[in-house]
Parts: C-alpha cells; structure tokens; sequence
C-alpha cells in the first residue's frame, strides 16, 4: 500500500477512536438531526470512507464483498463501543463521588486505552479487507479524492479568520 493509503487509513482509526462514543448507542431514537444508532455509520472516518468507495465504479461482487466485509465490522465493534459507553458513564459517577478514587479512573483510562486499541484492531482489519477488494485503479481514485479533500481543507482553514 502506497504512503499515501497508508496515512489516511491511519488518520481514519485514530479519529473514530472518541467520535464513536460520543454516539448514541443505548437504543433510544435521537431528535430529529442526531444520529441514532447505526454501528459503524456512527464513525464519521468509516462513514465518509465509505461514501467515497461507493463513488468509485464497483461491479456486483465488489459491492457483496464490501457489504459483508463492513455489516461484519459493525457486529464485531458493536459490543466494544457498547463496553468503552458503559465506562464513560462509570466515569462520570466517579467523579461525581464524594471522594475521588484515583485508582479506579485509572483502571477506566487502562480499559478505555484497551478498547481504543481493539477498534483500531478491528477497523484497520476490515479496511484492509475492503482496499483488497479494489482495483490498482480504484486505489488510485480514492487516492486522488483524499488528496482533493486534503486541498480543499487546507483551503478552508486558510479562510478562517485568525485566532488571537
């Protein structure tokens, strides 16, 4: 895989690591303009991923294959993200004590640093999988959109107004 690839699946396992906690996954519908819960689609990085791959031109057995591939992830992260939801809230009765337990926010931060590792395990995993899926030239596409986007962000921030 070319350094370019390589980058930006890096940089996609590493965002969705706190942006897929930050979701709704207890099963209760969201308002109207919030995300529900939807498994992998609730990691932006995946998500826009994905959008991408379905700009390129997949025949029929791609497509399967991505498909199976990407419902496999979401079984498989599910439970993970469930668990790293479970110890947020765990964190925030910890700090809510009347006394603060060291020892037990550390134990937290030691499994969330687990469970951060066994997405990215999972996710770089069934990336992988998809991009073997792809032809020289489909790699080559994607590539091209991720630098387009790169420059258009780069673009972006050089609009913003400065920070004092």
């Amino acid at each position: 895989m070319n350094k370019l690839a390589i980058i930006i699946l890096s940089t996609l396992i590493l965002m969705t690591s706190g942006t897929a906690l930050a979701q709704n996954l207890n099963g209760e519908p969201g308002r109207k303009g919030q995300r529900n819960e939807r498994g992998i689609q609730s990691m932006p990085m995946v998500e826009q991923l994905m959008r991408a791959i379905k700009r390129l031109d997949l025949d029929d057995t791609q497509k399967e294959n991505i498909r199976t591939i990407m419902n496999g992830l979401k079984e498989e992260v599910r439970p993970v993200l469930l668990e790293a939801k479970a110890g947020q809230l765990q964190l925030k009765d910890l700090i809510k004590a009347e006394s603060y337990d060291e020892k037990a926010v550390a134990a937290l931060a030691e499994k969330e640093g687990n469970l951060a590792a066994k997405r990215m395990i999972l996710t770089s995993k069934a990336l992988s999988d998809v991009f073997s899926h792809l032809t020289p030239e489909q790699r080559s596409e994607l590539d091209a959109m991720a630098e387009k986007r790169m420059q258009r962000r780069g673009e972006k921030r050089k609009q913003r107004p400065a920070q004092s």
